[in-house]
């Protein structure tokens, strides 16, 4: 069997309030397969967020190791983290944070112009992102003239202008209402784990954590694949989408 692609070993964050040490990730382990799609569940303030910075390098751990494609975030500098996420790592958040002075393609550009990779090259693939999500006939609008779901698409192309090798997504369809999120669900597992890239999604929503390979709860600190989907999906909390 390959070695994982992104893996977590041992993984601890804490973070001092005043005379308290909060411990919010206690030993987390997690080996995530080149093309496989994940699924993390846990009730709000349990630390999914937490996760997916510190494997996204967003974050360092307190303790504990994490490995992207063998390279140990420990031994590298903040620049070199900054390198890595640049081009090995995607995110999609809730909330799009598209810039709203730049129209649909030339957010998908920034990323690769940040990389400063030929411009030509950098052009043609978002053009080919936005058809491959649907946008075609909405490359030159900006994000005020889009709706949710558009944005949320334009958002996703922007996270794979760079070609990552896994995507992290924070609740992705958490701001949308059913019918959209299918429709935005959709294109991000047919362009993620569709296409051999590693998907990692925080979700509240069980019909979500069903389409993953696993699917695992973030509970006291600790990550435990789940046994019963039932039990992903009942965290006392609303599922996105479902009563809109």
């Amino acid at each position: 069997m390959s070695a994982p692609i992104l893996q977590a070993r041992g993984v601890v964050r804490e973070y001092i309030d005043g005379e308290r040490r909060l411990r919010v990730l206690d030993g987390v382990d997690l080996d995530v397969a080149e093309g496989e799609f994940i699924s993390i569940a846990g009730q709000s303030g349990s630390g999914k967020s937490t996760l997916l910075h510190l494997l996204g390098a967003l974050d360092r751990a307190s303790a504990g190791e994490v490995r992207l494609k063998g390279q140990d975030y420990r031994k590298l500098s903040d620049r070199q983290l900054a390198r890595l996420r640049s081009s090995q790592i995607g995110f999609v958040y809730q909330f799009h944070h598209l810039l709203p002075e730049f129209t649909a393609l030339e957010n998908v550009l920034m990323p690769g112009l940040i990389q400063r990779r030929p411009q030509a090259d950098v052009v043609k693939h978002a053009e080919e992102l936005l058809r491959s999500v649907g946008l075609a006939e909405r490359m030159t609008h900006r994000p005020a003239k889009l709706s949710g779901g558009e944005q949320q698409r334009v958002a996703l192309a922007r996270a794979l202008q760079n070609n990552p090798a896994v995507v992290l997504a924070d609740e992705p369809t958490g701001n949308l209402d059913a019918e959209t999120s299918r429709d935005v669900l959709k294109f991000l597992i047919e362009m993620t784990a569709g296409q051999g890239r590693s998907l990692v999604m925080v979700t509240h929503d069980a019909s979500i954590a069903r389409q993953a390979d696993r699917c695992f709860l973030l509970k006291g600190g600790k990550l435990n694949e789940s046994k019963s989907l039932e039990e992903a999906g009942t965290l006392g909390e609303k599922v996105p989408g479902s009563v809109r």
